[in-house]
């Protein structure tokens, strides 16, 4: 932060989007320095035309970080250009696979009835939404683009952190996981198992 804030009038757009959310995934406020200002704020929107979709997603989760994590209201762009950050952030909506339907279909099986698409005011797209044992759990069909490899990507950690302090129960179902229950090997009872025990042990 000390050495950003003197170069902040040198960042282009996507800098000034590298810059915030790499604060918000680490989730880390500066200590000693106010970086995220009134001066932050308007780079910002002098930036506006600037930042392309991938900019506005990483700032948009930047401004949930602040606004509703920190509860920092202050230090923040515009309310027109956070309206933008907001729509590109919705627009990114994950793919409805084969996945997510076999994931929606035991889901039924069992009896729980899931609502699917659940959209929040701060932009995110719930994939499955249940009630299990008194309250509301969001059902995440983790698909490949969630992951590096077999390790989350760094947005997939801050969505999990933001719903969850947000005050969301959250199961995450790695794609691989799920793959690996053959339907054609008796997988729909596997599938239903697989739920049961993830459900009771692994919701975060």
């Amino acid at each position: 932060a000390t050495e950003a804030l003197p170069r902040l009038g040198e960042f282009k757009p996507q800098e000034l989007a590298n810059v915030a959310w790499a604060y918000a995934a680490a989730d880390h406020v500066p200590a000693s320095v106010t970086l995220f200002d009134s001066a932050f704020a308007r780079r910002c929107d002098e930036s506006g035309p600037g930042f392309d979709d991938g900019s506005l997603f990483q700032l948009h989760q930047w401004v949930v970080w602040r606004e509703q994590e920190l509860g920092m209201a202050d230090g923040l762009p515009s309310p027109e250009l956070r309206a933008r950050f907001l729509a590109a952030f919705a627009a990114r909506a994950s793919p409805r696979t084969r996945l997510h339907r076999q994931v929606r279909d035991a889901l039924h099986s069992l009896g729980l009835m899931p609502r699917e698409a659940v959209r929040l005011p701060e932009g995110y797209l719930l994939d499955l939404v249940i009630q299990w044992r008194g309250s509301d759990v969001v059902v995440q069909v983790d698909g490949p683009w969630r992951f590096a490899g077999r390790r989350p990507t760094g947005t997939t950690l801050v969505r999990r952190r933001q719903l969850t302090r947000l005050g969301w129960r959250l199961l995450p179902l790695p794609h691989w996981e799920w793959s690996a229950l053959s339907p054609e090997r008796g997988g729909a009872k596997k599938m239903q198992t697989y739920l049961l025990y993830a459900l009771e042990h692994r919701v975060i």
